[in-house]
């Protein structure tokens, strides 16, 4: 013991804490226990240090010790803090998920390590190589780290059915490592945990609300006053278009999950080394980065959920004795009320449930077809035992298990042979496609024709679907101008759709949702009994708030009661409008998205519905009386059917369908599914487990539906107030919001970015009279005749053109051109796109401006762009 003692000494641990000293006992009893505990308190201590200590005295061989993560960066973090402590000991250490190299994986294979850090994805390959499998009867010891994210994924079935079939191999004990959980025995037993410790230590958050007219200049200020920040977005775009103007005044970067690995990595090293003030992060970073010196986490607008702040605020004063600090930059009305709703939460340690799936049969066939290539052949009751044994399939019925390898031997994925599942070449491809249950779709490259420039990447599912024609991205709006093997687009003033990324939206929950309708109620009534001064004061003091934030709120109820409008709250609902009616409902997003699909039905179409976690908006030719009579007649115990009936043409539910039906093997993940009718692919699956799954996981992640029967009963008995207006309210029209002010003067950036583009452009100066020929980038050509002869006979081409492209009489043209117009014919003839009769049609045009000209040449390179997919 002296030895470890020695090592965790060398590591910093000088003594246990108190979650410690009750943790590691159970632990070492050999228990499978489930540790909760806020963040920074210690938790993987708990696991390691009696890990290690057995260790050291059985001298074990092979893999003992699996670690297993959600996160490729929180590997990278996990190798960087266990490693020391591991080589002081004598242990061997490794790493593998994606990202791995194949190097690295015959190496593990050859000589496997004591220890390894792997992702759930990377623990389903280890069962299928022979020499890996071989070394899996060695673990003794398997710890899950935020088992709280891995629980509330599909992620979470698939590890829950590999833990069982690595139990058919070896003996092991489950730690379980989460941050602070409500239903913390429910998920210690969906992962085989029987024994839960939950630390109550009241950890201390100091979490502040802003609304500024100059956010930058708030982030800005915030940086100033601290030695490194984390400042969290919700969405990439968010984070994009935030890095973009911040970097202009500070050392930051960006970090997300659509940057390349090699990128992530950099930013993190910087970081971590003090070479930047702050990241510009999403989730990326939410999860088990622990860089000691973050003492502030900026949350670019309302974190949506009680956990996701206390995670995220939680990577500041990291250690148990630390306040974690943080700021919440809110925009807007419903912003703030929420943001003020979620910190009080925070306070009173309010988090919601993590909400587990059951019966996923996606996930159900990928296991079947995985323990039937483990196996090679093995009998469908032992195969259907070992996944039975699952919390998530616990209610798994025989005959629907039989169904799904039923329909996994018609599509070859398996073999049925009798009693017996075989493997099959097919089903190996099929299982090596879709090892992960994170949704992986096609990317499409979005390229920015005015700057040449790459501005992100768009899912295969929004390019295929999408036909309003202007989208948001990166924090601006952008026109399509064609799409081929990229999405070619231009930026534009106008209105557009936010693209469905896959895991983008967070939803705010019922209970929050709630919450902000009685802070509403609550300021209304105050307003008829305080003087406004003394409200501002009230809300600042009890919400950590600034007075820009109280008043922005005050002025919108105030407004609200001035124009004889009931305050919308938690009890009370308005039914406004004609034509656009918005029924105001303090409900959270899904239990909104259900009640909006089942209403949709009853209206007149077209009609088009916007959910938001506080209002439904509908555009169709109704009003708010004849919305209200609907929610008044809809039959609560009909709601599942009726929503499914709502789903049947929507683009929401045949993309999940190619989700599905890509997990399932039915198709190839390179299916090109531009060239497939979605609406008869739904047809043609109607009767399948792909489309039950379907509709059970659009239930799951985007409904709930026994909270909206609960609030249509509510509704009809009279507990829930309704109000109908002919007009729409100042709530109603509440919403607006853009990160607009992030970004610079849009005309002038798109011509400059333009004219930067082509400066770059590579090109050859061509003399006619005596055959010269030098390679010079635009920029640099501030003379027009030939540097040996002397000649103004010169021709410019673009480098990416040969010259034996043009006959002698273009050449003739094109010298010409230059002689005449100068630098502008340099500009024009390296616009991608524009010929020499082309150039020549712009050159000769009576410009006022430099800037009319450039316009000029845009326009031509976009009608290029849009049409040239009918040239020869």
């Amino acid at each position: 013991m002296f030895m470890l003692v020695q090592a965790l000494r060398q590591i910093g641990i000088q003594k246990l804490n108190e979650l410690q000293k009750v943790a590691i006992p159970k632990v070492a009893k050999g228990l499978n226990v489930l540790i909760t505990a806020p963040t920074g308190s210690g938790k993987t201590e708990c696991a390691i240090i009696p890990i290690f200590n057995k260790m050291l005295k059985t001298k074990p061989e092979g893999i003992t010790l699996l670690y297993i993560t959600p996160l490729r960066a929180l590997n990278r973090d996990m190798i960087r803090r266990i490693e020391k402590l591991a080589k002081l000991l004598g242990f061997t250490i490794a790493v593998r998920h994606g990202d791995t190299s194949n190097f690295e994986r015959r190496k593990q294979a050859l000589k496997p390590p004591q220890i390894l850090i792997t992702t759930p994805e990377t623990f389903q390959l280890l069962f299928l190589g022979k020499r890996l499998r071989e070394a899996l009867k060695n673990v003794r010891f398997v710890v899950i780290d935020e088992i709280h994210e891995l629980a509330e994924s599909k992620r979470g079935v698939q590890l829950a059915v590999a833990l069982e079939r690595l139990k058919e191999i070896t003996d092991f004990q489950i730690i379980g490592l989460s941050a602070t959980l409500k239903n913390a025995k429910e998920v210690a037993e969906y992962f085989g945990i029987n024994e839960v410790v939950e630390w109550n230590f009241k950890k201390r958050y100091d979490v502040s609300v802003l609304s500024a007219d100059n956010e930058i200049d708030v982030i800005l200020k915030i940086l100033d006053k601290h030695e490194s920040a984390l400042i969290f977005t919700n969405t990439r775009q968010t984070a994009e278009a935030l890095g973009l103007k911040l970097k202009e005044k500070a050392d930051v970067e960006v970090h997300h999950s659509s940057l390349s690995k090699e990128v992530r990595i950099e930013a993190e090293r910087r970081f971590a080394n003090k070479e930047l003030k702050a990241l510009v992060c999403t989730a990326s970073m939410e999860l088990g980065i622990d860089i000691g010196h973050i003492d502030v986490v900026v949350q670019f607008n309302s974190p949506r959920e009680v956990k996701r702040l206390i995670q995220r605020v939680g990577r500041s004063g990291h250690r148990l004795d630390e306040v974690s600090k943080g700021f919440i930059i809110a925009s807007n009305f419903d912003d703030i009320l929420e943001s003020w709703a979620i910190v009080k939460r925070v306070e009173d340690f309010e988090i919601e449930e993590v909400k587990l799936y059951k019966n996923c049969l996606d996930v159900l066939a990928n296991q079947i077809v995985a323990i039937s290539l483990e196996y090679g052949q093995i009998d469908l009751d032992k195969c259907y035992s070992i996944i039975k044994r699952a919390k998530p399939f616990e209610d798994l019925e025989f005959d629907e298990f039989l169904a799904i390898c039923g329909f996994l031997h018609k599509e070859k994925l398996v073999f049925l042979d009798g009693n017996i599942l075989k493997a099959t070449r097919k089903g190996r491809r099929y299982f090596y496609e879709n090892i992960s249950m994170i949704p992986d779709e096609k990317k499409f490259k979005v390229v920015d024709i005015t700057s040449g420039k790459t501005i992100g990447y768009l899912d295969e599912s929004f390019v295929s679907s999408f036909d309003a024609g202007v989208f948001a991205i990166k924090g601006e709006l952008w026109r399509i101008v064609a799409v081929d093997e990229v999405v070619r687009v231009e930026p534009v003033k106008a209105e557009g759709v936010i693209p469905s990324w896959v895991g983008e939206e967070i939803p705010v929950p019922f209970e929050v949702a709630q919450d902000v309708g009685k802070i509403r109620k609550w300021i209304a009534g105050l307003l008829n009994v305080m003087d406004k001064k003394e409200i501002v004061e009230t809300l600042k003091e009890m919400f950590k708030t600034n007075e820009k934030a109280c008043e922005l709120v005050i002025s919108k109820i105030e407004e609200q009661i001035r124009k004889g409008f009931t305050v919308p709250s938690d009890n009370h609902i308005t039914v406004e409008g004609e034509g656009l009616v918005v029924i105001n409902a303090c409900f959270g997003h899904k239990v909104n998205e259900t009640l909006a699909k089942v209403i949709s039905l009853f209206l007149p179409k077209p009609v088009e519905i916007e959910v938001e976690p506080y209002r439904i908006k509908i555009k169709s030719n109704t009003n708010a009386k004849d919305v209200a009579r609907i929610l008044n007649k809809i039959n609560p115990d009909e709601i599942e059917k009726l929503v499914e009936i709502a789903l049947i043409d929507t683009k929401l539910l045949q993309w999940k369908i190619v989700e599905i039906a890509r997990r399932f093997g039915y198709l190839s993940k390179n299916t090109d599914t531009t060239r497939i009718n979605l609406k008869n692919l739904v047809l043609r699956l109607k009767d399948t487990p792909i489309y039950r799954e379907a509709i059970n996981e659009i239930l799951h992640e985007r409904m709930d539906v026994i909270k909206a029967k609960e609030v249509l009963r509510a509704i009809q008995s009279g507990v829930i107030a309704v109000s109908v207006y002919e007009e729409l309210s100042p709530i109603s029209t509440a919403t607006e919001f853009s990160i607009g002010d992030v970004v610079a003067n849009r005309d002038q950036a798109i011509l400059e970015a333009f004219k930067r583009r082509l400066e770059e452009e590579e090109c050859y100066m061509i003399c006619l009279n005596c055959g010269c020929k030098i390679k010079t980038k635009v920029k640099f050509i501030d003379k027009f005749e030939c540097i040996r002869c002397k000649s103004r006979l010169v021709a410019c081409i673009n480098a990416r053109r040969r010259i034996e492209e043009f006959s002698k009489e273009e050449l003739f043209r094109i010298a010409n051109a230059v002689m005449c117009y100068k630098k502008r014919a340099v500009y024009a003839l390296n616009t991608f796109g524009v010929g020499i009769n082309t150039a020549i049609r712009i050159l000769t045009k009576p410009f006022r401006s430099d800037e009319e000209f450039f316009k000029e040449l845009i326009e031509a390179e976009k009608r290029f762009v849009r049409t040239r997919m009918f040239w020869d």
